[in-house]
C-alpha cells in the first residue's frame, strides 16, 4: 500500500511541476544511404563505384521554466554493418557508436543575457568558421560555456564562448606523445548588429589553439607535447536581405576574414599565418519568394610557390577554415577542396551560381554550378627547357549539385541529391592521374567522379508538457 502511495505521489509531483515548467522529449533518426564513385578523392577509370548507409539517431530531452533551461541529447552516430561487436550470428553493438552529444544547462542572468554551460552546439555565420558540421554523421558539438545577450528590441545580439580541452602532459594520463590534429581550445565572440529590418553587421573574433610538440634550441630537438600555439581569426560579415526571414528583391552577402599568428605544424614546432578568406554573394529573389537566383565567389588564400621572398616563404599563407562546415561551400558537395593540401596549398577561388525554386509548399529542387581554381601559382613536377618548374594552370574543374527536398510534415522530411565533377587537366596532373602521354605517362587515366545519396529525416515528438 505504501508503495502504491508513494508512486502515485511522485507521479502527482511531477505533473504539479510541469504547470510551471516545460518539458520535451523529441527524437531525431536520420537514415542515408550513398552511391560513391570520386567522393573527396577522384577514382580511376573502371574502378567500382562504393554504395554504403549511414545513420544518425537521437534522444533529446529539454527541460525550460522561467530562470533555467537544460539540454540532454544522447546519440547513436554508426555506418550499417561497421559494428565492431558481434559473432558469426548477430550484431552486438558498436563501442564507438553511443554518446553524449549534448549536455548542457542554461541560466537567465538578467532580462536580456543567459549563460550556457556543458556540451552544446556551436554555429554562426553560415558555418563558415564555427558550426555544428551537420552533414557527418556524429556532428560537432563543443565543451565549453556561452554567455548571450541578446537585445531584441534593439537589434543587438552578443555570443561569447569559450571552449578549452584539459592538458595533455606527461603523467597526467592524458598525454599524448604525437601531432594532435584535435583543436584544444576555440573562443569566440560574435558581435551582430541590426541597422534595420534588412541589413545587419556582423564582428566575429575567434582564438583557437592547437596543443603540439615544441622546438627546443637547446638540445635541437622536440619537446613535449605541451605548447599551445594559437592563432587570431577576425572577420565582418554583412547581410542584406538574407536568411528565411529574407523577402523578394535583391539580396547579398560578404564576408572578409583575416588569420594571423603560429600554426602547429604537422613536422613539430609552430610557424607564423597571414592568411585571408573572402565569400560574396548578390542574388534575386521573386515570385513571392519561390524563386532564388544567385551568384558569388569564395576565396581562400595559399602559398605562392614564385614568391622567394624570405619572410613570406617562413610564413603559412593557407587558410585554415577550424571547425567550419565544408560540405555547402568550396567546389561543391564533392568535397575535393575543403583541406589545403588539396589544392597543394595554393588556395582557391571558386565561383559558382545557385537556383533553388519551391515547385510547392513540400518540395523544393536546388541546383548549384562551382568553377573551382587555383588562387595562387602551385608548381608542377614538370621543368621548362631553361629546367625550371613549369606552373599548374588555374582552372580545376566544373561542378554540378542537383538536390530535391521534400517535407511529408513537420516530422520526416527526405532529402535527394547527386554531384557531378569533370575534372581539369591541371587536377589530374595533381592527383597523378593520365593527362597526356608528354605529362603523368600511366595507365590511371580518370573515370566519371559522382556522388548521390537519399537522406530520410523523421524526427517525431514522443512527450510534451505543455498543455495544448
Amino acid at each position: 500500500m505504501m508503495k502504491k502511495f508513494t508512486l502515485v505521489t511522485a507521479i502527482a509531483l511531477f505533473f504539479t511541476s510541469t504547470i510551471f515548467a516545460q518539458f520535451t522529449m523529441d527524437g531525431s533518426f536520420r537514415t542515408r544511404a550513398m552511391a560513391l564513385h570520386g567522393y573527396k578523392m577522384p577514382v580511376i577509370k573502371d574502378a567500382p563505384a562504393t554504395f554504403g548507409a549511414d545513420q544518425q539517431s537521437r534522444l533529446i530531452l529539454n527541460y525550460k521554466n522561467d530562470k533555467i533551461q537544460t539540454r540532454l541529447t544522447i546519440q547513436d552516430a554508426r555506418v550499417w554493418g561497421a559494428d565492431d561487436m558481434y559473432n558469426p550470428t548477430g550484431v552486438q553493438q558498436n563501442t564507438y557508436g553511443l554518446g553524449v552529444y549534448e549536455a548542457w544547462a542554461q541560466v537567465k542572468m538578467g532580462e536580456n543575457s543567459q549563460l550556457r554551460v556543458g556540451r552544446q552546439e556551436w554555429k554562426y555565420n553560415y558555418s563558415r568558421l564555427i558550426s555544428h558540421r551537420g552533414w557527418w554523421t556524429s556532428g560537432q558539438s563543443y565543451d565549453g560555456l556561452l554567455y548571450m545577450f541578446h537585445k531584441k528590441d534593439a537589434g543587438l545580439f552578443v555570443d561569447f564562448g569559450l571552449s578549452y580541452n584539459n592538458d595533455m602532459k606527461p603523467g597526467s594520463g592524458l598525454y599524448v606523445d604525437a601531432y594532435s590534429q584535435r583543436t584544444k581550445t576555440m573562443n569566440f565572440l560574435n558581435v551582430k548588429k541590426a541597422i534595420n529590418k534588412k541589413f545587419n553587421v556582423t564582428l566575429n573574433l575567434i582564438l583557437s589553439g592547437k596543443q603540439h610538440q615544441g622546438f627546443d634550441a637547446a638540445t635541437g630537438k622536440m619537446s613535449h607535447a605541451d605548447v599551445l600555439y594559437v592563432k587570431m581569426t577576425e572577420g565582418l560579415i554583412f547581410n542584406y536581405n538574407m536568411g528565411k526571414k529574407g523577402e523578394d528583391g535583391v539580396f547579398g552577402t560578404l564576408s572578409a576574414y583575416y588569420q594571423h599568428g603560429t600554426n602547429a605544424n604537422k613536422g613539430g614546432g609552430g610557424s607564423a599565418v597571414s592568411a585571408y578568406m573572402m565569400d560574396a554573394q548578390v542574388g534575386f529573389r521573386t515570385m513571392e519568394k519561390k524563386l532564388e537566383l544567385s551568384a558569388g565567389v569564395e576565396i581562400l588564400s595559399g602559398h605562392d610557390a614564385t614568391n622567394t621572398d624570405e619572410d613570406y616563404m617562413k610564413q603559412v599563407h593557407t587558410f585554415d577554415l577550424l571547425n567550419g562546415g565544408r560540405h555547402p561551400y568550396y567546389g561543391g558537395t564533392m568535397d575535393y577542396f575543403v583541406m589545403p593540401a588539396h589544392m597543394k596549398n595554393g588556395g582557391m577561388m571558386d565561383p559558382y551560381f545557385k537556383v533553388n525554386y519551391k515547385l510547392n509548399k513540400k518540395g523544393m529542387l536546388k541546383l548549384g554550378v562551382f568553377l573551382p581554381m587555383l588562387a595562387t601559382n602551385v608548381k608542377t613536377k614538370r621543368k621548362d627547357d631553361a629546367g625550371e618548374a613549369i606552373l599548374f594552370d588555374k582552372g580545376l574543374g566544373q561542378n554540378i549539385d542537383l538536390a530535391y527536398i521534400h517535407k511529408f510534415s513537420k516530422e520526416v522530411k527526405i532529402r535527394v541529391g547527386a554531384s557531378y565533377f569533370m575534372m581539369s587537366d591541371t587536377f589530374k596532373e595533381m592527383k597523378g592521374m593520365k593527362v597526356s602521354d608528354q605529362i603523368n605517362a600511366t595507365n590511371n587515366e580518370s573515370g566519371q567522379q559522382y556522388f548521390a545519396y537519399i537522406m530520410l529525416t523523421i524526427k517525431p515528438r514522443f512527450f510534451s508538457s505543455e498543455k495544448k
